[in-house]
Parts: structure tokens; sequence; C-alpha cells
């Protein structure tokens, strides 16, 4: 029997207690009992930990939150190594260096996507001989875990392949794609990213229907028709198709439209020159909750820039001279936060800039103005702001992406949109970093940016073609 060593085996067996919730879910594993029923299908899927302060959640809600620190958001510097610390493998990272992973050899973000599409297999083999549940309550759970497995495979993709190309995508390299719960015997090959892309776009579309409007805010971590229009839209978005992109966004859209005016955001309680997030079961913009993990990185003085003064989402960044380092020369700023519920998750506001950009690019010049200043009139100092009315469509597609940026900046879609900037705008974006007496670069469209397979899993499987380097 071949050893899998690229996929994490999550226990699947529990004992279910009633389905009562607080906060989250109440439900806790048991002891040792095959999955035979629905409720037990839907108890596999919501992994989580009820934590009041910071709804922080495990299993599908966790969220890849290191590959952040790959793109021209941050700085890496020995001061911020000493003062919070950084992994070995955000290190490797921030070098672009021939393999990520960990000492042992293991890969964080692959485990972690790799066991969560394994669960969401157990449940879709299992429902397929379910004993009990209607079949309403059976295509809600089927939808919740193909949903999970798509946005699973879409991170996947664009961590690992090459940005999707209309002209090349049935030949480059994309992921293993994993649709049965069998190992023994398995065939590990990579897929096409065309074949990736496909499965992602077919386990949306083709549950999208079965799932409620919205959940309730304390059941967040669950898709919603809502949330998987805001996928959908992402996902055709990145592969330029940005007429279907943008009726994705309106269906989410007529479903949802809530934004958070962040001007009634609290200060952190470290310091009243910050605003933190809010819950996420307090944040009204929420459609989907992803979490991050916690970070702490320095910005790169033009990304910070990109902030006018009446911004109030300058306040996501801490003056590092006072809030953790007591002697520097020149002020850098540290992006942080004080809970779990931070803009990884997909939320109206993505809805609102996704459709600006479809817009934009589409030449509806109005339409993505309006869009822009919906959401930027809940994010500047009350009574200071002052519509953009931009009406040169280059220029209003790069003020689209700088406001993504802004928007998104605790995000790791970063690295994903300098991609597909790069593949489909010619955007000519090159990503630079020194550390520890190392400088390198990343230029435009190299395959670099790809990020390497960890080698333990090559070898555990030599079927994975491992990613070409430059």
């Amino acid at each position: 029997m071949k050893t899998a060593k690229y996929i994490i085996i999550i226990l699947v067996s529990f004992a279910i207690t009633g389905c009562t919730r607080d906060n989250f879910l109440d439900f806790e594993p048991k002891g040792q009992v095959i999955p035979t029923k629905v409720e037990e299908f839907r108890a596999l899927l919501d992994q989580v930990e009820p934590d009041p302060n910071v709804n922080f959640t495990q299993g599908f809600g966790t969220h890849h939150d290191f590959t952040i620190i790959a793109s021209d958001n941050y700085l890496l510097t020995e001061q911020a190594v000493a003062s919070f610390g950084v992994s070995p493998e955000e290190i490797n990272l921030y070098l672009f260096r021939e393999q990520i992973a960990t000492e042992n050899g293991d890969d964080n973000n692959w485990i972690r996507y790799y066991n969560q599409i394994y669960v969401a297999n157990v449940v879709l083999e299992g429902l397929k001989t379910v004993e009990n549940g209607t079949p309403e309550a059976i295509a809600e759970v089927k939808a919740d875990a193909s949903l999970q497995r798509a946005f699973a495979y879409f991170n996947l993709v664009n961590i690992y392949c090459v940005h999707y190309n209309p002209e090349t995508a049935d030949s480059d390299l994309g992921v293993p794609i994993r649709e049965g719960i069998d190992l023994e015997g398995a065939d590990f090959t990579r897929a096409s990213v065309e074949e990736t892309y496909n499965l992602i776009l077919n386990d949306i579309n083709d549950n999208i229907d079965a799932l409620p409007d919205l959940q309730p805010i304390n059941l967040s971590f669950r898709p919603s028709k809502a949330g998987a229009y805001a996928l959908l839209a992402r996902v055709l978005i990145y592969q330029a198709k940005y007429d279907e992109a943008l009726i994705a966004a309106n269906k989410g859209l007529a479903i949802k439209s809530d934004l958070r005016d962040i001007n009634n955001d609290s200060a952190d309680p470290r310091d009243a020159n910050v605003l933190a997030y809010p819950l996420a079961i307090q944040d009204p913009q929420l459609i989907w909750f992803k979490d991050s993990g916690g970070f702490n990185l320095i910005t790169t003085p033009e990304f910070y820039g990109l902030y006018s003064d009446t911004d109030q989402r300058k306040k996501w960044f801490a003056d590092a001279r006072t809030y953790f380092f007591a002697e520097i020369e020149n002020p850098v700023f540290v992006a942080h936060r004080a809970n779990n519920n931070t803009n990884v998750s997909l939320t109206t506001a993505d809805l609102y800039l996704m459709r600006a950009e479809c817009n934009a690019r589409l030449g509806n010049i109005d339409a993505a103005n309006n869009d822009l200043n919906t959401l930027r009139i809940n994010r500047f100092e009350t009574s200071t702001y002052t519509p953009v009315d931009i009406t040169n469509q280059d220029d209003l597609i790069a003020f689209v992406k700088n406001e993504i940026r802004r928007e998104k900046a605790m995000s790791t879609l970063r690295i994903f949109d300098i991609k597909r900037y790069n593949r489909f705008d010619e955007a000519n974006i090159t990503v630079t970093h020194s550390f520890g007496g190392e400088t390198v670069s990343l230029t435009p469209n190299s395959p670099n940016w790809a990020l390497p397979i960890a080698t333990n899993y090559i070898i555990a499987n030599p079927e994975i073609v491992p990613n070409p380097r430059q």
C-alpha cells in the first residue's frame, strides 16, 4: 500500500450529542462511531470550537494564513521576527525558496486544504447510503460539503499552480483531484488547471440551489446561496469571465447587501488609535466566515500610502514605534487585529468590489463608480467623503484594484491578484523581498509564482509532478 503522505486523514468517527447552539455549535466528538445519519454528516462539516470571544473555528473555518507574506503589501524584518516571531515556513515563502515546507517536510497549507477535501469526500460518499433525513436535508448537507470542497480547491489551484490562462489551462499543471475516500491504489496525478477549475465550478453550480439564502450569523461558517454566489463570482473573475461574474455578484447582492460603517467599530482595547474588527457574530456584512489565524506584519510604505488620512481603514494599522518596538528609526506600521473576524471571510464588501471590477472592465462606468461610492462612504470619517467619478476606463480599473487592496488589507488574496493582473492585464508587477542579507525577486508570470509542492509528498507519490522552477 502506498503511503499517501500529502493527505492527513482526519478521524471521521463521532458520537453526536444534541444540536442546540449557543454561538457556533455545541456538539463534541465522543468515541468512535461510523457516521450513517444525516445529522452525523452535518456534524463532520461543523467542526467548530465555540468561543464567544474570538469565534475561532477549526476544520472548514480555517483558511491559509501565511501566503499573505509573499505579497508586496508587507515586509519581513529582523526586528519584526525578534518581536513577534515568524515561522521558518514563512521565511522560506518570503524569500521564494525552492522548498516552503517545515523542518519535518510538511506544508501546512497543503495539509489543511486536503484535510478539508477528505472530510468533504467522506460526507459526499456517506450521503449516498445515508440512513435517514429528508431529501431537502440531505441535499443541503451535500451542498455544504461540495462548497467547502470548492473553496479548498480554489485556494490550492491558486497557491500551487500558475494562474489560469484560457490558452494553456488544459495543459498547465493543476492539483491532484480527490473525489473519493479510498487511498490504497489511488492515483494522485495532477489534474490540469482547467480540470481543477471545472471541478470547482461544478461543485458550486450543481449545489447552489440546495443552500439557504443566508445562514444565521452564528452559523456563518456554513456556506449559503449568498456565499456561494460570492465564491462563484471570484472564481469567474479569476478566469477573466467578467460577464458571468457580474451575474453572480448581482445574485449575491440581491440576497444580502448590508455594509458595515467602520466609523462605528470599536477601538482596539490595547491601542485607542487602532480600530478593531467586530466579532463575526456582530458583523452585518459577513456572509461566509473563514478564519486566517493570527498575524502581525509590517506594511510596505507604498501599501500604507494607498490610504488617505480620512480613510478609517488606515486605523487597521498600528504605529510600530508605540505598539511593538521601543526603538525604531523610521515610522512603520503593523497590520494587526484583535480577533479572528478579518476580511479573509466572504462579505458584501467583496460582492460590491467584484461587481465594481466587472462593470469597470465591461465599460459600465457609472455602475462601477456607484458601487465604489456605496462602499467607500462607509470607510471614511463621517462627513469627509468626496464621491469618486472616474470616467476613464483604465483609470477606473486601476482605482478598483487599489480599492480591493485597501479593503482586503489583511487577506491572502493579494498574491493571487498579482498573478491574475500579470496574466490578463500585463501589469508587470515584480515582487522583491530582502531578509537576512538575501534579496530575491519574483518577476511577472514566472513559473515560481506556483509555489513548490513539498518534496516529501512527491517522494511518497511520484506521480505528483513538481512545479518547474526558474
